[in-house]
């Protein structure tokens, strides 16, 4: 039926299938007129009696089949060399789980696992971000929502690289799996940090500094602006740009109000760096007028071509406050704000010359400022200066120039003054400082005057004659002057403090007793009556409260009204008349067991004087009121005084002072 030669090809089946009484299963390429077939055949033996009967067989071509096996077979084999050979490293996924399913060799290259790592393995371990994120994004690849992410992957030497997947479903096997393409994009993504980073500190640095930086096109429209640009201008970056450089930056002369050049165009046509003229101020968006400084200067590619402008200004205005302010301390005296010193050296040889004569040179130094200072502190010395320079200028007006020539020393110039108006004006300076009220002692200078009505004479010749007047003038009122201050810090001290002129009387009387009883030289009788009256005279330098606070001190009020005998004794220094007694008013408040302040003084270190006065204040203290206490009767006053005799007292003076009871 089928031919000699295929037929006998066919046979060969059968025949074999008879021989082994056996079914048969195999495929058949049977080569027809028409072409090549390949079949299925399957034959199965009929036994009857023991023996083969007949052959049952069937044939199913399956030509079309086993090319379509071959074909798969190819394509399999092409993707297994493309997911194998491949240089980009690929990876399958369970999307559900993470699991990875398989790795081609150059993804465990990368990751430096072995495949058997690998596919023990969930993505989620060498992801670097959390799990749930990583799951999120399986999620999103699976349902085709997105196909492309950057992921930290950790090696596993620990190093995290960072790579672009693209990640997409696909049937592997009988499911749907991720097949993801990994690429080690480390060096794309450093260079972007590096790129950020750069971008950022670049802006960073210009919105940091203190200048303003401005860039433009080559059509002169703003590109930038930084912060300091948008502060001094008014303008935003985001509503200068676009706009033309003039339309921001109103420019014009301090002096004219005249328009400046636009130093944009002037940079793009001549290709060269431009700065702003001197007073160039800047018109801002709210009106008001900037004071600037600026340079502009053309922006170049790396082949040299200018594609912008960028200019560099900032706000002058504090650096002119600053400069003038420099030159206002260059010429006043900074606590007085009078002209200084080297300001009137200049107005000395501006006045020099005739049509200024005739010249007045006023010199004038202020009484008792290192007494003040002392006594009251700096400050109250500080304001008898700005009481002085004030009173000067009242007084002066516009007649002729004030200055601090020195510490305490005041310099007056006054052109055409003549010898009686130089003199009516130091009565009315006198009168003016006499009527001075603002300070707790009389305001008091010495003016000395001399007048240059010869232009042959120099200025610095009448400076050194007013000077020499002055000096002449101080030495002669200096006695009364002195005298005026001790009676006004005796008034000053009896009237904040619970220290009387009764209370000096009394003391002196007591101290005088004690002295007669001691046959001391009526010098030191002499010494110990001023003692007895100036003892206490530096608690004019102790605030009021402490004065007279009614209970204990603290320790802060203490140590201040420890300080009067240093205060007291620096005033009788300050006092020929007084110095020979500064000594025992310092040591006034030392005790017979060393006790005492401010030195601590012990026994018959302490002068004499001072060991009697001791005694005699008690005595007078306790058997009168005190604001903290009422007066003792004088058996009890004597009796402490007895008690404290060898403590606080010198045990003889105490022996004197108690046998004089009846002077009481």
């Amino acid at each position: 039926m089928l031919g000699e030669k295929v037929g006998a090809a066919l046979r060969e089946g059968y025949e074999r299938c008879i021989a082994s009484g056996e079914g048969l299963t195999y495929e058949e390429t049977v080569d027809f007129p028409e072409g090549t077939r390949d079949w299925l055949v399957r034959l199965t033996p009929v036994m009857e009696d023991g023996q083969i009967s007949y052959i049952i067989g069937s044939r199913l071509d399956i030509t079309e089949l086993k090319r379509l096996k071959q074909e798969r077979e190819q394509l399999l084999e092409n993707y297994n060399s493309m997911f194998t050979e491949h240089s980009a490293v690929m990876l399958i996924i369970d999307a559900s789980t993470g699991k990875i399913l398989d790795a081609n060799p150059q993804a465990c290259s990368f990751y430096g696992y072995s495949k058997e790592e690998m596919l023990r393995m969930s993505i989620d371990e060498i992801n670097a971000i959390s799990d749930q994120a990583t799951k999120q994004m399986r999620i999103q690849a699976f349902n085709r929502e997105r196909q492309y992410f950057l992921f930290p992957h950790r090696l596993k030497n620990g190093e995290i690289k960072m790579v672009d997947v693209y990640s997409s479903p696909v049937t592997y096997g009988d499911e749907t799996r991720l097949y993801s393409i990994i690429f080690d994009v480390s060096d794309r993504e450093q260079f972007r940090d590096d790129l950020y980073r750069e971008k950022e500190m670049l802006s960073v640095t210009l919105n940091s500094i203190g200048d303003g930086v401005v860039t433009t096109d080559l059509d002169g429209k703003v590109t930038y602006l930084n912060q300091a640009a948008e502060e001094i201008t008014g303008w935003n970056s985001k509503d200068a740009c676009s706009k033309f450089f003039m339309d921001i930056f109103d420019l014009r002369n301090e002096t004219t109000g005249k328009i400046v050049p636009n130093p944009i165009s002037a940079v793009l046509e001549t290709g060269m760096i431009v700065g702003l003229a001197n007073h160039t101020v800047l018109l801002n968006k709210s009106g008001d007028l900037i004071p600037i400084a600026d340079s502009a200067a053309p922006i170049r590619d790396e082949n040299g071509h200018v594609y912008g402008v960028v200019m560099v200004f900032r706000d002058v205005s504090q650096e002119k406050r600053q400069q003038e302010r420099i030159l206002y301390l260059s010429y006043h005296d900074p606590l007085t704000q009078i002209f200084n010193r080297r300001y009137m050296e200049e107005e000395l040889e501006r006045m020099d010359q005739t049509s200024q004569l005739p010249v007045a040179v006023i010199m004038g130094d202020v009484n008792g400022l290192k007494v003040i200072n002392d006594v009251f502190g700096h400050r109250t010395g500080d304001q008898l200066l700005k009481e002085v320079a004030k009173t000067l200028q009242y007084t002066l007006k516009n007649m002729g120039i004030a200055a601090r020539w020195g510490g305490d020393e005041f310099l007056v110039l006054l052109p055409h003054t003549d010898h009686k108006k130089a003199q009516d004006i130091i009565g009315r300076l006198e009168e003016a400082f006499r009527k001075s009220s603002r300070l707790p002692l009389e305001v008091s200078v010495a003016l000395g005057f001399d007048v240059k009505e010869d232009i042959s004479h120099s200025l610095s010749q009448s400076l050194q004659k007013a000077e020499e007047k002055m000096y002449h003038k101080k030495l002669l009122e200096g006695k009364s002057y002195r005298n005026s201050i001790i009676t006004t810090l005796l008034a000053t001290l009896y009237e904040k403090s619970m220290e009387t002129e009764e209370h000096a009387v009394r003391l002196e009387t007591y101290c005088m007793a004690m002295a007669e009883k001691l046959n001391l030289s009526s010098e030191d009788k002499n010494e110990l009556s001023l003692l007895a009256i100036l003892h206490d005279i530096g608690k004019v330098g102790v605030n009021i409260e402490t004065l007279n606070k009614p209970g204990p001190l603290n320790d802060d009020e203490w140590k201040e009204m420890m300080r009067h005998p240093e205060i007291g004794y620096r005033i009788a220094q300050n006092t020929p008349e007084l110095s020979t007694v500064s000594e025992y008013i310092l040591s006034h408040h030392e005790r017979w067991d060393g006790t005492g302040y401010p030195r601590g003084l012990k026994g018959t270190e302490i002068p004499l004087l001072c060991r009697i006065l001791a005694v005699a204040d008690a005595y007078d203290a306790m058997t009168n009121n005190r604001s903290y206490r009422k007066a003792l009767d004088c058996q009890t006053a004597m009796d402490e005084i007895g008690r404290c005799s060898g403590t606080q007292f010198d045990p003889f003076i105490v022996t004197i002072f108690l046998s004089l009871n009846q002077v009481f």
